[in-house]
């Protein structure tokens, strides 16, 4: 498929001319055919897609556009509180993320961006005025519509990104209260990785006919194109070593994101890497003011090598990550793709490796045939083991309120925790866990 100009889209000039200023001039054979088509044409529909496939820019466009013309043809502004469109998302992150890209995309309109974690009342102050678009956690849209200052009854356009991931956040029954308090007369649009159960009955209740647009396929790589995997066999003791290896060896100076499984080892590795390379945390304990400003510390460059927990990293928007580690092997095929997207973003290339016990060699060749991907094993020879006890040093205190950098902080059951890497030989896929994608690899690790 060929490259589409924005300009010959027949979309509002404002936004065209915003849409240039950001560098973009053409949209995606995907994004013009499976979103940006039936958005345009007032359908309702549910995408399956993969992150980072410019997916908020496809279904934005359309909206954005009719609201615009909306504006311009009407005498009257709209009343405060009543946006035309709302837009849900899982987390803060991707919520701000969502918001920056419409803003950006329609510095002419009023949106406002809300989600739990701070103080509500900045947040229901910015709905006093009229606006066009809410962005926001589903938590949050509950509560400023329980206190009277959201009001739904204008709105024509309604989104649900990452819809499975609500229920991994905890918000599927707030998403059903708002979609049950919608006008009947909307578009719907939904973007779901998988299609659980809860997914496809919202599908039922709340969209009209609605069209599945599958951008991932069965058989098709679920990764985006253009990134390269890698295996790599470690031992609890040359794990730490080996990783820093690997960071100087295939980071090449450039972000790299390595995916560890708590918070305390996420706190751990990264004091460990710290010593030779900048390096931050981010997980579930760092307060967030501090979560902001490593994140904006780690796009502007101001350190190279961020760890994190998948909880922490999920819809993160970080372009140009180069590399993408897994310290510690993903509980399931589906947070494999998700940890490994955040490289490879928009035809870029990037590399993924995947570093496993002996044991866990069996979570590879799940991996390979759950995503139809393909690992090249890497053997890496001569690692420097002086920095072995960086890494068995645990200086984690859970909610410090330091930012999570604790202080002191005694040496805590001979290292990551006991040694709990690959318990035993692995203790197999517990519970039966092996099949398929969902139900993650049962409790063997």
């Amino acid at each position: 498929g060929e490259e589409l100009a924005v300009a010959k889209l027949g979309i509002d000039p404002e936004i065209v001319r915003a849409l240039a200023q950001k560098n973009i001039i053409n949209l995606f054979p995907v994004q013009q055919s499976a979103v940006y088509q039936p958005a345009m044409k007032g359908r309702d529909f549910i995408a399956r897609a993969k992150t980072g496939t410019g997916k908020t820019l496809a279904f934005g466009l359309p909206i954005l556009h009719t609201i615009t013309v909306e504006r311009r043809e009407a005498t009257s502004r709209t009343q405060p509180g009543c946006p035309r469109c709302i837009v849900m998302a899982p987390t803060r992150e991707l919520a701000k993320q969502v918001e920056k890209e419409l803003t950006s995309t329609a510095p002419h309109l009023t949106l406002v961006c809300i989600y739990g974690g701070v103080s509500i009342e900045s947040q229901r102050r910015s709905l006093e005025r009229p606006i066009d678009v809410v962005v926001g956690t589903p938590g949050r849209v509950i509560d400023m519509l329980q206190r009277g200052s959201l009001l739904l009854n204008r709105v024509k356009f309604m989104v649900l990104d990452e819809a499975d991931q609500m229920l991994a956040t905890g918000f599927a029954e707030d998403v059903e209260k708002i979609m049950e308090r919608l006008p009947k007369q909307r578009q719907t649009m939904m973007f779901s990785a998988t299609m659980p159960s809860w997914v496809k009955n919202l599908l039922r209740r709340f969209m009209q006919d609605p069209l599945v647009v599958d951008l991932v396929g069965d058989n098709d790589e679920k990764l985006a194109e253009g990134i390269k995997l890698y295996s790599c066999e470690a031992s609890d003791y040359n794990k730490g070593p080996l990783l820093k290896e690997l960071v100087n060896s295939y980071g090449k100076g450039g972000k790299v994101i390595v995916f560890a499984k708590t918070k305390r080892d996420t706190h751990n590795v990264a004091q460990a890497m710290s010593r030779s390379v900048p390096c931050e945390a981010l997980h579930g304990d760092i307060p967030q003011f501090q979560r902001e400003r490593t994140l904006s510390g780690f796009r502007d460059g101001r350190f190279s090598v961020l760890v994190a927990t998948d909880v922490a990293a999920r819809g993160l928007d970080i372009p140009n990550v180069d590399l993408v580690i897994h310290y510690e092997v993903p509980g399931d095929s589906e947070t494999f793709v998700h940890r490994s997207g955040r490289t490879g973003r928009a035809g870029k290339k990037g590399v993924a490796i995947l570093m496993h016990t002996y044991a866990q060699g069996r979570v590879r060749d799940t991996i390979e045939h759950d995503v139809g991907c393909r690992f090249e094993a890497l053997n890496v020879p001569n690692v420097d083991m002086s920095c072995a006890q960086d890494f068995s040093r645990d200086t984690y205190v859970a909610s410090s309120g330091f930012g999570g950098r604790s202080f002191g902080g005694g040496r805590g059951g001979g290292g990551y925790g006991g040694g709990g890497f690959g318990r035993g030989g692995g203790g197999g896929f517990g519970g039966g866990g092996f099949g398929g994608r969902s139900g993650g690899f049962g409790g063997g690790w």
